[in-house]
């Protein structure tokens, strides 16, 4: 069985400790994953992940979090470290939840790298908390838009809504909390085709790992979990979503 994490973050310092020993493990255990930049440093780190590690891939962007710090002198930095090897532009987004950065600039700074992706043809990864009026409304004036919404947690209604814009759902941890039986109602609903896999590690471990680190080598429990919602094996869940990744980011699986 082979498995995809379509969101982590290993170059956080969550992982300096043993790093290269989940790296390894990952290649035993056939697991691949998209690193997942968040500022210009992130985004660094997770090129050079990429060049080290085969089963890596580097995502590079700058979060709603750090759109105040966003000059145009970043987003050109930006621009030359997608053309450096990434396979999409991301995380990006909105993020009225915590909103550490400015709405404005975080509005600013969603739109330019949607119109860089666009530019460079890349796929992004998506960041929406407690913004999904204005997220839509964004994506649908500067659509088409590929890519995926990163740890979707919304009911069957807003799954819908993303689908109609040709959007993947990055399923994570959260599926397997007791209480999120809105997003397990949806899953049961929603084409297979059209969901990732994801761990968000360090954050959003599965249950019965809550209040410790994630890393990729757990998404086999959102896989295990999805597989039992949908009747389909854990083994068939695994290799449709690894295919679905590899579609979204244009690998060779």
């Amino acid at each position: 069985m082979r498995l995809f994490d379509t969101h982590a973050h290993l170059d956080f310092p969550q992982f300096d400790g043993d790093r290269n020993l989940i790296l390894s493990s990952m290649r035993a255990q056939n697991v691949w994953a998209v690193n997942v930049g968040v500022d210009l440093s992130s985004s660094e780190a997770s090129l050079r992940l990429s060049a080290e590690n085969p089963h890596i891939f580097a995502a590079c962007g700058i979060h709603p979090h750090e759109a105040k710090a966003a000059s145009h002198e970043v987003l050109y930095r930006l621009e030359e470290l997608l053309r450096k090897g990434a396979v999409a532009l991301g995380e990006c987004g909105l993020d009225f939840y915590r909103n550490l950065s400015p709405k404005e600039d975080q509005v600013r700074v969603f739109r330019a790298q949607l119109r860089l992706a666009k530019s460079l043809d890349l796929p992004v990864i998506l960041h929406e908390r407690a913004a999904w009026p204005e997220f839509l409304a964004i994506l649908r004036e500067e659509g088409p838009v590929r890519g995926v919404v990163h740890a979707f947690s919304g009911d069957f209604f807003k799954a819908q809504e993303a689908l109609s814009l040709g959007l993947f759902l990055g399923i994570g941890g959260p599926l397997t909390y007791p209480k999120n039986e809105k997003l397990r109602e949806a899953l049961r609903k929603i084409p297979l085709s059209r969901v990732l896999l994801e761990t968000d590690c360090p954050y959003l471990p599965p249950q019965g790992f809550r209040g410790q680190r994630n890393d990729p080598l757990k998404v086999k429990y959102v896989a295990e979990t999805l597989a039992s919602l949908v009747g389909r094996t854990p083994e068939e869940v695994a290799e449709i979503t690894f295919q679905n990744a590899c579609k979204l980011f244009g690998l060779s699986p």
